[in-house]
C-alpha cells in the first residue's frame, strides 16, 4: 500500500496537510481521511479555540461528501443521535 496523501511515510499528518485541511490558525482538527476523520471527532474540545460543534460538523461534510458510513455513524454518535 502506497502512501496516503497528507501523511508522512510513519504515519503522521503532515505539516502541508494541516495547513490545507486543518481548521483555525495552527490548522488543527485536520479531516482528509477516515482515519483523520475519527481521530477529529476523537479530539473535539480539547482546543480552546475550536468550538467542538465546529469540528462535528466539519467531519460530517466530509463523511456525507465521501460516502463513507463509518464516519457518519461516529458524527450520529458524538451529537448524541446513536
Amino acid at each position: 500500500m502506497g502512501r496516503i496523501a497528507g501523511r508522512n511515510e510513519s504515519g503522521n499528518v503532515t505539516q502541508a496537510a494541516r495547513d490545507k485541511y486543518g481548521s483555525g490558525s495552527q490548522g488543527k482538527y485536520p479531516v482528509f481521511d477516515q482515519k483523520s476523520a475519527l481521530s477529529a471527532l476523537k479530539l473535539r474540545g480539547h482546543s480552546d479555540d475550536i468550538s467542538p460543534g465546529t469540528v462535528i460538523n466539519k467531519v460530517s461534510r466530509w463523511a456525507n461528501a465521501n460516502d463513507n458510513a463509518t464516519v457518519k455513524a461516529a458524527v450520529e454518535r458524538a451529537r448524541g443521535n446513536g
